[in-house]
């Protein structure tokens, strides 16, 4: 999560400044990390200054347009690292704009419950506005630049649209009102996550990776794995697992483990684009692995009302069964084409591994323990783990903590804040213009008469909007948008609220690795040197399972870990055997090569036990029964008379 998917924000097109510039941006980040640890341990309260939310969260804005605006050229094919005249008055509007919120304080509500806006604040907001769209152009790119906009203009000419999308209509003049002044608009819940939790996750993923974590991670899943059968693709998906955790994204997953990992997998006999597609399914894996997953998993917990551990408890099943499902198709496709293992020679000692970074489980180990024990809020987890993570710096003979790696740790928190930061308040605009024009609520009236009152239907078609508008997009913008306008439906229609959640999540993701966008693919691919779409469409093979799961926990809210204890045991078991049934069927191997009635019978007895229920269960295992006694006959498994 240090890096919100920059490669698919194409960072290199970031100006990298020199001399007096380059330390311009060091100082202005550094301020913007302690800026954000202050106010999170209220420190600001303990020298006597006492900051509203909404001022706070200008103050936040203030730094992330600044350096969005000093970073990121006008153009994306223009990175020359000379700072042109109008970016200059940019970064300037963006400080004295924001300054301005952040100085208003509590007349913000005061004025906020005027009947008319006074000018200045009209014209400040309007600034406002126009900045945040442009930052998102710049960061995110022209497509996500214009959905703001039309948010906006559907708001403001609703009256005149007809069908669905009628409204009332509302003045500019209101619209800058609940956008600027209200803390319903661009300060709202995204932002505030934004600012607090997420950031604070930033700064410690920051300084793990600074202390080689990532390094031990794929030595220490190269000592337990690659001894194996295709070893090289079952490490890929430990260390992204893992790795995942901490990062909580996928291209920065596939760009750290997939220089290493990638080419292990060809060295073995896969071929280079499934060597890509494992490493971009594995790696897009990290959003949905607590205990940090993605960014996503910071902002359910304010929408739905409740603790950042009970979303990790949540999504923990399912993000197993998902990693399962992966490792044991690799596994299939190795048995099938006869890859070796790697030599002991090839190897790291499991043993030297632990001896010489098992201190890299103990800040992940504290962080569990601050959030799933302490029930700490999940920003004073993750800086009492950061506190844990710097005392192993000093006690530690080797990396030990100076200086220099303090302003690169704090430097490198507030860069990763930039995408994030520019989506949420982006967000804030969509959450507005929403709550002012009602659309989400006759979007979610729509889409349940569309559906004829059919939940599976809803749920497609909540997933074809998912698959559709999230193809190019970055996770956490296309989760809020559709949240706020689809969450609704799946809710009244009787799907447990943080399922319904975890439904749009998972499918926000799908696109990173299915074609035609498929960017975490894209990025496989040139590390394998293997074709893009092709990647993309081993990766879609690969990956199914992340079609499936979502669907599997609306139909059974036990694989959330809600209900019964038996059921919970029950939808584990049945859960699993549809997930390795699901693998040899999609792999076309088992025992051995599997003809098509066989993988047919696999794959329909799997989706069988997606429904959890007595009856769809009972005929899910009998069809998957037929191919494994076909199976044990045909190679001879059992001997006769035994």
């Amino acid at each position: 999560m240090s890096q919100e998917d920059q490669v698919q924000s194409q960072p290199i097109n970031q100006r990298e400044f020199k001399g007096a510039m380059a330390k311009v941006v060091t100082v202005i980040a550094m301020a913007m990390s302690l800026y954000h640890i202050f106010f999170i341990t209220y420190a600001f309260e303990k020298v006597g200054i006492y900051l509203l939310v909404p001022p706070f969260l200008a103050g936040s804005l203030g730094f992330i347009l600044v350096l969005v605006f000093l970073l990121f050229p006008i153009k994306r094919d223009r990175s020359k690292n000379v700072l042109p005249w109008y970016d200059k008055i940019f970064a300037i509007l963006s400080a004295i704009v924001t300054s301005y919120v952040f100085f208003m304080g509590r007349e913000m509500a005061e004025k906020a419950a005027l009947p008319r806006l006074p000018l200045i604040d009209l014209v400040m907001g309007t600034i406002l506005i126009i900045l945040v769209i442009e930052a998102v152009r710049r960061v995110l790119g022209a497509i996500l630049a214009f959905i703001p906009i039309a948010f906006i203009l559907q708001t403001m000419f609703s009256d005149h649209i007809p069908g669905l999308f009628k409204g009332r209509g509302f003045s500019w003049e209101f619209i800058v009102k609940q956008l600027f002044l209200w803390d319903t608009g661009l300060f709202n819940i995204p932002l505030r996550v934004a600012a607090t939790v997420i950031f604070a996750f930033l700064i410690f993923a920051s300084f793990l990776e600074l202390s080689g974590v990532g390094k031990f991670f794929i030595d220490f899943a190269l000592s337990l794995f690659g001894r194996f059968r295709g070893g090289p693709a079952k490490v890929s998906v430990v260390s992204s697992a893992l790795f995942g955790m901490i990062s909580g994204s996928t291209t920065a997953n596939v760009t750290v483990d997939g220089v290493i990992t990638i080419p292990m997998m060809k060295k073995s006999g896969y071929k280079p684009s499934y060597a890509g597609a494992v490493e971009a399914v594995a790696s897009n894996g990290g959003q949905i692995m607590p205990p940090v997953m993605g960014a996503v998993a910071f902002v359910i917990p304010e929408f739905l009302g409740i603790s950042y551990a009970s979303v990790c408890k949540a999504a923990a099943l399912p993000a197993i069964l998902y990693f399962l499902s992966i490792f044991i198709m690799v596994d299939l496709e190795a048995r099938k084409i006869g890859l070796r293992a790697l030599s002991k020679d090839e190897l790291p000692s499991f043993k030297n591994v632990m001896l010489r970074g098992w201190w890299n489980f103990i800040p992940i180990m504290a962080l569990i323990f601050f959030i799933g024990v302490l029930l700490y809020r999940a920003e004073f987890a993750a800086l009492w783990a950061l506190v844990v993570l710097l005392f192993l710096f000093v006690v530690r003979k080797e990396g030990r903590l100076n200086w220099k790696k303090i302003i690169q740790g704090l430097e490198s928190a507030s860069r990763g804040m930039l995408e994030v930061g520019v989506a949420c308040t982006m967000a804030g605009i969509i959450i507005g213009c929403v709550g002012l024009s009602g659309l989400g609520q006759k979007l979610s009236m729509g889409l349940i008469e569309l559906s004829g009152g059919n939940l599976m239907v809803l749920l497609l078609l909540t997933a074809i909007a998912c698959f559709i508008l999230g193809m190019g997009m970055t996770s956490l913008p296309i989760y809020i948008m559709l949240v706020v306008l689809v969450a609704p439906a799946l809710t009244k229609s009787g799907v447990l609220p943080i399922a319904a959640h975890l439904f749009i999540f998972y499918w926000a993701l799908v696109s990173f690795i299915t074609p035609p966008v498929c960017i975490a693919a894209f990025v496989a691919a040139a590390i394998a040197g293997s074709k893009p779409f092709e990647t993309g469409w081993q990766a879609t093979r690969l990956g199914i399972v992340s079609f499936i799961i979502p669907f599997m926990f609306v139909y059974g809210p036990a694989l959330l870990l809600e209900g019964p204890i038996g059921d919970i045991i029950l939808a584990v078991i049945t859960s699993v055997i549809g997930i390795v049934a699901l693998a040899a069927g999609v792999a076309g191997y088992g025992f051995g090569p599997l003809n098509w009635l066989e993988r047919i019978l696999f794959i329909l007895g799997a989706l069988g036990l997606i429904h959890q229920g007595l009856t769809t269960d009972i005929i899910g295992l009998i069809l998957i029964a037929l191919p494994v006694a076909s199976q044990i006959k045909k190679y001879k498994l059992i001997r006769p008379g035994v």
